[in-house]
């Protein structure tokens, strides 16, 4: 028989990457998780993990393997059971667990947030804010019920509920020689410094693409994993960038600057996507929360006809 709190540990060794990290996000005594898993290993008569020098990430054995995927079996039974409850309930309460981009978290989700919460008070959150490649991994990892992405996505074992492909702008300061102008190409910034992402985030990769083929050396002022902080220096002055259309509600307050479209062969609209776990059964509360929100997503791309400026 498995121990529940020995497989919960074990599960949170190998999400963590060592017994340390563990012990860390658990509040719990190394001593105590290596003494769950080696009680663990001899109820099973095989070992879990493979015991290494170093710092590494623990790997797991073939035994490990099988143990982990019934791990997250009986994960999935869990949150199965939780939302038959929830539905006998009449969704009184729950838990939704999402995903999303730093810049969601300004434009498009906390009025979101706050009219659901509004109308399933007991229903609460954990959210996750990290580049689109960590929020797949997570989901794929059953860590999250959903998220958002922005980019290409080959995953196979995803499940896309929305998709929208977003035109490409550039941010232009208040001030600035381009900002009059209807439209740009990438030419047209050639002499001006950047604001870009770095390598962690899906999107850097495009715009790199699209600078090369334009045979454009970037002046590059500020590179950053941050699509907020990446566009607010460029609202401040500080520099240009290039950005998509900002996801936000009619009523929301605009950056300074001026959002202009780039009109260039060489840019590609970017992928923006709502994802989920491919097979796996939600919560009632996670299903309700994306149905409302897949619906909303569709109404904003209904009305979408550009983008506003301001100044």
């Amino acid at each position: 028989m498995v121990s529940s709190t020995a497989l919960r540990y074990f599960g949170e060794v190998v999400r963590t990457g060592s017994i340390r990290a563990a012990s860390e996000s658990l509040y719990v005594a190394a001593s105590a998780i290596s003494r769950q898993l080696a009680m663990l290993e001899d109820s099973l008569g095989a070992p879990v993990l493979e015991r290494r020098q170093g710092r590494g990430k623990v790997k797991l054995t073939a035994a490990g393997e099988l143990l982990m995927r019934y791990h997250k079996q009986v994960g999935n039974e869990t949150r199965r059971l939780q939302s038959e409850i929830e539905a006998l309930q009449g969704l009184k309460r729950g838990h939704v667990n999402f995903g999303m981009p730093e810049s969601l978290a300004r434009d498009l989700m906390p009025s979101f947030f706050a009219r659901f919460a509004r109308r399933y008070p007991g229903i609460s959150f954990s959210v996750q804010v990290a580049g689109s490649p960590r929020l797949v991994e997570l989901l794929l990892a059953d860590e999250l019920d959903a998220t958002f992405t922005f980019g290409d996505i080959a995953v196979r074992d995803l499940s896309i509920m929305h998709s929208r492909l977003l035109p490409l702008y550039v941010l232009v300061p208040k001030g600035h020689p381009l900002e009059g102008a209807k439209s740009l190409r990438l030419s047209d910034c050639a002499d001006f410094e950047l604001s870009v992402l770095d390598s962690t985030l899906w999107a850097q990769q495009q715009f790199e693409e699209m600078l090369a083929r334009a045979n454009i050396r970037p002046r590059v002022a500020l590179k950053t994993n941050s699509y907020e902080l990446m566009r607010n220096v460029a609202a401040e002055g500080m520099c240009l960038t290039f950005t998509t259309e900002p996801l936000e509600d009619p009523q929301a307050k605009p950056r300074t600057g001026s959002y202009i479209p780039l009109k260039d062969p060489r840019v590609r609209p970017q992928r923006f996507a709502l994802s989920v776990h491919k097979g796996r059964t939600l919560p009632l509360a996670a299903s309700t929360f994306l149905s409302e929100l897949t619906a909303m997503l569709e109404e904003l791309a209904g009305r979408s006809g550009g983008v506003r400026r301001s100044g």
